[in-house]
């Protein structure tokens, strides 16, 4: 009962539910023998949906995914919820046999009573089985012949696309060398949104911020599965480097959990305001920003090694794209001004171009130079800035960009895709020289079964 489970499932449960309080109830007020079992059944019917709280808290979370989960990792409130199931189960065999008369209901019952046993017995087994199927990631590899014509000039990065749907099992990457497609992958993965890089070079990292089944570490080489980890709780942040990881899971409405690891290990665990959007590991600090989404601002965490707050900062700056370290200040890449942060007296600077719906979005320090991509009113584009946060270069791009990347001396900028077009393809990818601003190559993104969510560009495979 995942994402793509039926509804009728759950109407199912409630449908039983109810009735079970309703000829629970009924049962009591008639006096029948045994009364203590229909007052169990009473009990257990308002228990088994307060149970259930667990899951309906959690935002955006497949219910049955999350307790099948709990279950797992033996949480007593998922084995209570399967407990108090079995006994509404059981107390209808009961109701049968008090139905059917003592004699027909006892031999009815003596037919019946190991199916029970043998459900509660086997119980943990589904469970475990039904978790286990989603092993196998990659289903297929359509791969197509290199071309023979690319050209010494053209961007040497390799492109990764991610199409997939919230409520659908399949999704989709294609691996493109500029505008020549090389792989179509298909994967047995629910709804994954988000694809970033992993802690190899040769390693894809994906996950979801919406629905909340696995993050997968895939090597793009081969395309087989590195690990893969069951995630019930949606991710708001992930980030794979090295020994380190480091991802926001949506506890609930009001709070966050972020988790640190290394070297496989949890270095700690902690519960902050939501909405965490962005964490940068610098040391001896973890800078982590979380947005207030309802008030448009932000605010700044700064924890140490052990996940103690050393310094919490209000910002009146929000929707943190990007973080990065230049020339020992912290830069995040905020709306509607640069927020910039000194680590060693926690004074905070602004910096903007004048415009209050700017949007500032990807940050890329290459030598002594910020670049930075931004948003504005019907345009975008990219800047340079010295340690002086001077603008030493701005490129104007004439339309909005969906979504762009700087790898090494290009910028990826996806368009959506020209009115003529939608029905054919995904998208528009131009690629442009960071400094001269010229335009270096240009294609169209290929359809696939499902929408495009994100792209990331990665080194050439030695």
């Amino acid at each position: 009962m995942g994402p793509s489970a039926p509804l009728w499932m759950s109407v199912l449960y409630d449908i039983m539910c109810m009735a079970t309080l309703i000829v629970g109830v009924a049962m009591l007020v008639k006096g029948t023998v045994r009364r203590l079992y229909s007052l169990v059944a009473v009990i257990a019917v308002p228990l088994f949906f307060l149970n259930n709280f667990h899951t309906i808290a959690r935002v955006g979370v497949d219910p049955f995914a999350y307790w099948q989960q709990s279950l797992i990792e033996g949480q007593w409130w998922a084995w209570l919820s399967l407990a108090l199931f079995l006994y509404i189960v059981w107390y209808w065999g009961w109701l049968v046999q008090r139905i059917g008369g003592q004699k027909e209901g006892q031999a009815w019952w003596k037919r019946q009573r190991w199916i029970w046993v043998v459900l509660a017995a086997a119980a943990p087994v589904i469970v475990y089985g039904v978790q286990s199927l989603d092993e196998s990631v990659v289903s297929s590899v359509r791969t197509y012949e290199p071309s023979q014509g690319r050209s010494a000039n053209e961007p040497p990065g390799r492109i990764f696309f991610l199409y997939s749907h919230p409520f659908a099992r399949d999704s989709y990457i294609v691996e493109a060398d500029g505008p020549h497609v090389r792989n179509v992958v298909t994967l047995e993965a629910v709804g994954v949104s988000q694809l970033s890089r992993g802690s190899s070079t040769k390693e894809l990292l994906l996950w979801s911020d919406y629905t909340g089944r696995h993050i997968y570490r895939l090597n793009r080489d081969t395309w087989t599965l590195v690990d893969q980890e069951a995630v019930s709780i949606p991710l708001s942040f992930a980030s794979l480097e090295g020994e380190w990881e480091i991802r926001s899971l949506n506890q609930d409405v009001n709070t966050h959990k972020l988790e640190v690891r290394k070297g496989g290990k949890l270095l700690f665990s902690k519960r902050l305001p939501p909405y965490i959007l962005q964490v940068l590991r610098v040391e001896p600090h973890f800078y982590v920003f979380a947005d207030v989404m309802e008030k448009e601002h932000g605010v700044l965490y700064v924890l140490d090694q052990r996940g103690s707050v050393v310094k919490e900062i209000p910002l009146p700056t929000s929707f943190a794209r990007s973080m990065a370290v230049f020339h020992g200040r912290l830069v995040i890449a905020t709306k509607p001004r640069l927020t910039i942060v000194d680590p060693h007296s926690w004074q905070v600077a602004y910096w903007d171009m004048g415009r209050e719906e700017t949007q500032f979005d990807q940050l890329y320090v290459k030598g002594d130079t910020l670049w930075v991509s931004y948003v504005q009113r019907g345009q975008s584009g990219w800047l340079a800035l010295n340690d002086q946060f001077k603008v030493m270069e701005k490129h104007e791009l004439p339309s909005v960009y969906w979504e762009a990347r700087f790898h090494g001396d290009y910028v990826y900028a996806l368009f959506e895709p020209k009115e003529g077009n939608k029905e054919d393809h995904a998208g528009e990818m131009n690629i442009f020289h960071l400094r001269t601003g010229q335009l270096a190559a240009e294609f169209t993104v290929p359809k696939q079964k499902h929408n495009l969510q994100t792209f990331q560009v990665m080194e050439e495979i030695q």
